[in-house]
């Protein structure tokens, strides 16, 4: 188990720092660009829906960023490591600093003099962002390229603006419109996703030893 602690160090030293200082740096310039005084449940869910949903995107979808370069890659495959105990510790740090970021706008609200349900939008939140993130997740381990799994969380975003009508129960965007019933479906979506993506990388790192 200290070995995969070191590992999860090492990465957040060499490629997850500057993604934590990206959020913290959104985080405190947030004031500048949102009002989060005297919210009511629909200002509340714009703010979070609209604005704190990329502290997903920008927390979840670097976590396979060091097996983009293919000699960490092999140097993992070839002493025989378990990914899933590689991926998990990650996974964790990244959810922690996400619900984190989630409590920190929430607090802010309530102290700016909100008068919404606090437990209804927490709740909400963590899955609605969990799920924007497991979708960048999911397409950064299929690719192997953050990039790419930046774009398409961004692009799924992108289409709720317009086209919500047209997912279903996994559209984004629910609780400003007053619906809190579809949390459930986020959840669900966002746990398969990021099980399929440390399932997908644990096949391939065994398929190619």
């Amino acid at each position: 188990m200290e070995k995969y602690i070191k590992l999860t160090v090492s990465f957040i030293k060499r490629q997850y720092y500057p993604h934590l200082l990206l959020t913290i740096l959104f985080a405190v310039c947030s004031g500048g660009f949102v009002s989060f005084k005297g919210l009511g449940d629909t200002q509340a869910a714009k703010a979070m829906e609209m604005y704190v949903a990329f502290a997903g995107i920008l927390l979840f979808v670097p976590l396979f960023m060091p097996e983009q370069d293919k000699d960490i890659w092999d140097l993992e495959r070839s002493k025989g490591m378990p990914m899933w105990k590689v991926y998990l510790p990650r996974l964790l740090l990244a959810s922690v600093c996400c619900l984190s970021v989630i409590a920190l706008f929430l607090g802010i609200m309530v102290n700016g003099g909100g008068t919404f349900h606090a437990f209804l939008l927490f709740r909400g939140a963590c899955c609605e962002i969990f799920f924007l993130g497991s979708i960048g997740y999911f397409t950064s381990a299929v690719t192997n390229q953050a990039v790419i799994g930046y774009m398409l969380a961004v692009i799924y975003f992108a289409v709720n603006l317009g086209g919500a009508k047209y997912l279903g129960n996994f559209a984004l965007f629910q609780m400003m419109r007053g619906e809190y019933g579809t949390w459930m479906y986020w959840l669900l979506a966002a746990a398969a996703l990021f099980a399929a993506g440390v399932a997908l990388r644990e096949r391939l790192a065994v398929r190619n030893r």
